[in-house]
């Protein structure tokens, strides 16, 4: 993968990975500490959910992006060229610019991020006053977002791999330190188990972590070789999400009901203390804060596919990664020093990213099991017609927002169940039951110059599948 953003199919000589590798580069997405105030989230509004089982659930759905991997493997371009055959062009663009958006989000949270623990550390240690201390922290981490894109590609997801995996190893030392079995109990603190409260955790943490990576799960795959079963290839990511996100989110929670992890309206701050002995305290945030520069880097490298489909050509990955890190470092100050809390903040940006990626995730995922698999095995298989497509996407947007709860808006059916926010399960729910319903009952009078017969496709006309996906 070079430095120009290429929404074309990949040639076999680019196909050189293999599935395990784009396991690793799950891990490393999702074993970053950009998953702690998730976790912390979860702990703080649903304290009669079972914390275990919330972790486990919710990382388990991460085969949402085995799944998503598929069509990539298949056809050798990005998600959002796959997304535009389904939804066809106009509405295409539109679905790739909330996507670009919510990444941009994410680098600015990141970015705060990496302002807390660097804060937390020079306040632990006395190396900056107290009252500057995040000003100087601010400085380092701008420097780090600008600088690291240096390095290049390559040398940053294999730096972020072994950052991951060094964390991951520190993540498993803290919780054994601090008995983090007792912190994630199968039964809730109080002993009772309160089920819409389990459904919140599960949909907090499915914000966090699957459905806010499902849009980018083709992106990877499409360099994976050839001769990898079709098995192989979704079951790898699903592993490496699972791992990742599962550790991280049981980190979180584990940390700030021990104390480790302290909030209020200043943000987020980590405590030597509560993560057992200074060497796992300085451990963990030095491969935090280096994951999370080195993860900031990669969204931005990312989310550029998204805007290569929003403007119809290729991109210089190096020239998007600099304006999506300065329009990240702006919202980032926003955060910082304007906006009311940095909580009020995270959560209005969660809900604003699911509603459209929840729903677009239930189309997708049958779109992959009714129309992709089929051919791939040399069945006959139609796809939907757009249009449906489409409307199937607008009502489960309606329902994701009529689910939504945060600092802008409260949804009836939030209202209904006592503010609990359920807003991605409703919202994939309500797409997977409509996409599969509308094929049950319409699909077979719809006549045939509106169905697409992906049997036929072959890769000498990919290209044709890709031009539309460039053009949005």
């Amino acid at each position: 993968m070079g430095d120009r953003h290429s929404i074309s199919a990949t040639t076999e000589a680019e196909r050189t990975s293999s599935a395990p590798h784009v396991a690793l580069i799950w891990l490393a997405a999702t074993m970053t500490a950009s998953s702690l105030p998730v976790g912390v989230l979860i702990a703080q509004l649903f304290p009669l959910a079972p914390f275990l089982w919330v972790v486990l659930l919710a990382s388990t759905l991460f085969a949402a992006v085995g799944i998503l991997s598929i069509p990539g493997f298949l056809y050798g371009i990005p998600t959002m060229a796959v997304s535009a055959r389904v939804f066809g062009k106009p509405v295409n663009k539109l679905i790739s610019l909330s996507n670009w958006l919510s990444q941009l989000g994410w680098q600015a949270v990141v970015l705060v991020l990496v302002v807390y623990i660097l804060r937390s550390v020079f306040d632990s240690y006395g190396l900056a006053p107290a009252n500057s201390s995040i000003y100087y922290a601010l400085v380092l981490a701008i420097l780090g977002n600008f600088v690291v894109p240096i390095i290049g590609y390559k040398a940053i997801v294999t730096a972020q791999t072994v950052g991951a995996l060094f964390l991951a190893l520190f993540a498993i030392a803290i919780l054994v330190y601090l008995h983090g079995g007792q912190a994630l109990p199968m039964l809730s603190a109080v002993g009772n188990i309160d089920g819409i409260q389990t459904l919140g955790g599960i949909s907090l943490a499915l914000m966090g972590g699957a459905f806010s990576w499902t849009m980018f799960a083709s992106d990877y795959s499409r360099y994976v070789r050839c001769d990898t079963s079709l098995a192989k290839m979704a079951l790898w990511p699903s592993l490496g999400g699972f791992a990742g996100g599962s550790l991280i989110l049981a980190l979180a929670i584990t940390l700030y009901v021990h104390g480790g992890i302290q909030v209020g309206p200043a943000g987020i701050s980590l405590t030597a203390a509560g993560l057992g002995t200074s060497v796992l305290y300085l451990g963990f945030c030095t491969f935090a804060i280096l994951g999370l520069l080195a993860s900031n880097f990669l969204n931005s490298y990312s989310s550029a596919f998204s805007l290569a489909v929003v403007v119809g050509k290729d991109l210089d990955r190096k020239k998007v990664t600099v304006l999506d890190a300065l329009l990240a470092t702006l919202v980032g100050i926003y955060m910082l020093f304007v906006a009311p809390s940095f909580w009020e903040s995270f959560q209005t940006f969660l809900d604003l990213l699911i509603i459209v990626a929840a729903p677009w995730t239930g189309v997708m995922i049958i779109y992959v099991l009714w129309d992709v698999l089929p051919e791939a095995r040399g069945g006959w298989s139609r796809m939907l017609y757009r249009p449906a497509n489409v409307w199937v996407l607008a009502i489960g947007i309606a329902v994701t927002i009529l689910f939504s709860n945060n600092p802008i808006w409260e949804g009836y059916g939030a209202h209904l169940l006592h503010g609990t926010d359920i807003s991605p399960l409703a919202g994939v729910a309500t797409t997977i039951v409509a996409s599969i319903l509308y094929r049950i009952l319409f699909c077979h009078h719809t006549a045939t110059d509106e169905m697409w017969q992906v049997r036929t496709l072959s890769k000498p006309i990919v290209s044709e599948i890709t031009d539309e996906g460039a053009n949005g």
